[in-house]
């Protein structure tokens, strides 16, 4: 296995686009991925398992991220980025969620692992309602 790649995020970006365009510039479709770094503004997702369902919850202030963990696989030909997010506030209170666009960045850095064997495709998995991996 290879080293991971270090980026260096754009200030301003959002999270997630600026890590899909690192996967599509250089051709990265199967991964991991962490980030720690700190952002201006957050949206983060809870997936309501019987509603088959996201909800969206904003967060409107500086944060650190203290952990950010995820992958990278194919959903419909194209790399996919699915990131969690742990962060907290001024206080030190903590929380986290599903990574959704609008997350700003202050200052981030990420290290993407690429991965060994065969690809990972996201499937439409009924049961779920979720993309996974096929």
């Amino acid at each position: 296995m290879s080293a991971p790649h270090l980026f260096r995020l754009p200030k301003d970006a959002d999270l997630m686009e600026a890590l899909q365009a690192i996967c599509l510039e250089r051709d990265i479709t199967q991964a991991t991925v962490t980030v720690i770094g700190a952002l201006t503004r957050a949206s983060m997702g809870f997936y309501l398992q019987d509603e088959h369902r996201y909800v969206s919850h904003d967060v409107e202030k500086p944060l650190e991220i203290l952990a950010g963990l995820g992958s990278v696989s194919l959903k419909e030909g194209q790399p996919f980025v699915h990131l969690h997010l742990t962060l907290s506030d001024e206080t030190g209170a903590a929380f986290g969620g599903h990574a959704m666009p609008g997350c700003r960045i202050f200052a981030a850095e990420a290290a993407i692992q690429i991965a060994e064997g065969p690809e990972k495709h996201r499937v439409f998995d009924e049961a779920t309602g979720l993309f996974l991996w096929g």
